[in-house]
């Protein structure tokens, strides 16, 4: 297993990260967009373009989802958010995963979170799977296309939410 040459620091840096991500996949809906909120104004932080997927995804996605959940963000209603709250749980699923797909592995406070690789476990796909679990087969739904592949190689069952299951192949 690749994880046998890895240093020390780099296994327990690794192991750190599947625990919080682990625990956030634990949360109820309300913890989980608490969470959410939270890892999106660290995320505020780093330098993004406005006209961004990163931007799409933390000033836009993340503040919806966690409203849906039940949990209202600390930012002011903006222009055009109507449109996103207009959007069915279907299609605030395809945008997620086309806001994921087309981010950069950030490696900065909240970020590396936010950006880990949906099929190892992310809190946003946590999110959305609870909104609106994916359907196998639906070939619009990038989160599910990737899921289903990467599943059947690790040999796991997949049925259109992620669960930590997706992390025990051998």
């Amino acid at each position: 297993m690749f994880k046998n040459r890895l240093s020390t620091e780099s296994r327990a840096r690794l192991d750190a990260e599947t625990a919080e991500l682990h625990r956030l996949f634990s949360l109820t809906d309300e913890g989980l967009a608490h969470a959410l909120l939270r890892l999106t104004q660290m995320a505020h932080q780093a330098p993004i373009a406005a006209t961004s997927y990163a931007a799409c995804l933390i000033y836009e996605v993340i503040p919806e989802i966690s409203r849906r959940l039940g949990v209202l963000g600390p930012l002011p209603l903006k222009q055009g958010d109507e449109i996103l709250r207009a959007k069915t749980a279907y299609q605030l699923r395809l945008l997620t995963g086309n806001c994921l797909h087309n981010i950069s592995d950030f490696h900065l406070p909240g970020w590396d979170l936010l950006t880990h690789d949906p099929v190892n476990g992310n809190p946003v796909v946590y999110a959305i799977d609870r909104l609106c679990p994916g359907v196998l087969g639906d070939k619009e739904d990038i989160l599910v296309t990737r899921m289903t592949e990467v599943a059947r190689y690790r040999n796991v069952a997949y049925n259109g939410a992620w669960t930590p299951a997706i992390l025990q192949y051998a």
